[in-house]
């Protein structure tokens, strides 16, 4: 099932609120595989009702009393967060935690330049806490942040951007904090724990043998496939959101495939992609959208001059073979 609608708003406004249709494409969301597959993922790490639905309460292993980390592995821009956030969003029993607000989960995006004690500090603003002095030490945040998470109820803590947490240098304590994760799957404050974040992510917590043991469960987004479910459902998105705004969808057959080949193949950053070259035409006052309302996109967003590019006129499989050749 392709979604393209909010819970709030079916249809676009009227062809004269220009800003509110803009911010109708903006909201729209491609439902695909991975959501499923990550709603299966949780089913692992929450536990399941009598009616089968998810409860916001941890699974624990009942011989240690553990719970369970999941990790969802994609490229920059791939659309991880917004899978995610979409995806919790979704589940009637659980609400998001801010700043105190009454919640049972928490979502934390980590800054790059992260530690381990601002990660604990983080986590207790969330919880409505205050922030942590700076003479304050690691081992000292943490027991107080487990003991607000089991105070308050909270089942599930999402980090955002977990490889920044893992960075190595100067000052960095990647040891610290890879035992800090683990440690949020153990004893009576445990929580179950999402760890959302790029390749090195999965690297970085591979490379210790007990903590990646407890992160075992791992969805790694897949690139998008000539001829593949995705790649019929980006094209089928782009025409069902060209029709609710008035617009001629593109008369090239193959513009899906151009688009994810400008993309290299990411999911996240092609319906990106396609949404900001349908909004050019829509504020353009266009009645359809063109191969070079796509080659403007892309030059605005960095393509270089004197390049033969994926939205050039002229047969795509052919372009496809130039392009490939040059690289």
């Amino acid at each position: 099932m392709i979604e393209i609608t909010t819970p709030t708003v079916a249809d676009p406004p009227a062809a004269h609120d220009l800003k509110g249709r803009r911010d109708w494409l903006t909201a729209r969301y491609l439902r695909n595989a991975r959501d499923d597959d990550f709603q299966e993922f949780l089913r692992e790490i929450l536990k399941i009702g009598a009616d089968g639905s998810l409860l916001p309460l941890a699974v624990r292993d009942p011989l240690n009393g553990e719970t369970l980390g999941m990790q969802v592995i994609g490229e920059s821009g791939d659309g991880k967060s917004v899978m995610i956030e979409r995806n919790l969003s979704a589940v009637p029993s659980l609400e998001l935690m801010t700043n105190g607000a009454s919640g049972n989960y928490i979502h934390i995006t980590v800054a790059p330049e992260a530690t381990i004690k601002s990660l604990a500090s983080d986590i207790l603003v969330k919880t409505g806490y205050t922030r942590l002095s700076e003479r304050t030490k690691a081992h000292e945040a943490w027991p107080i942040a487990r003991h607000r998470l089991k105070m308050l109820g909270v089942a599930l803590l999402w980090i955002d951007e977990g490889h920044h947490l893992l960075r190595g240098g100067t000052g960095r304590d990647s040891a610290g904090a890879l035992q800090a994760l683990k440690n949020l799957l153990q004893g009576d404050g445990a929580v179950a724990v999402i760890l959302s974040g790029v390749p090195l992510l999965e690297e970085r917590i591979a490379s210790d043998p007990e903590t990646f043991r407890r992160y075992r469960l791992r969805q790694r987004l897949q690139r998008v496939l000539v001829g593949g479910a995705d790649m019929q459902r980006l094209k089928r998105f782009i025409e069902v959101c060209c029709n609710k705004l008035d617009l001629l969808p593109p008369d090239d057959p193959f513009f899906a495939e151009r688009v994810v080949f400008s993309q290299k193949a990411g999911l996240g950053r092609s319906i990106a992609f396609a949404k900001a070259t349908i909004r050019r035409a829509l504020v353009n006052g266009r009645s359809a959208v063109t191969l070079d309302d796509a080659w403007r996109t892309w030059r605005l967003q960095g393509g270089m001059d004197g390049e033969p590019t994926p939205f050039d006129p002229g047969v795509w499989p052919d372009l496809r073979k130039l392009l490939e050749h040059r690289g």
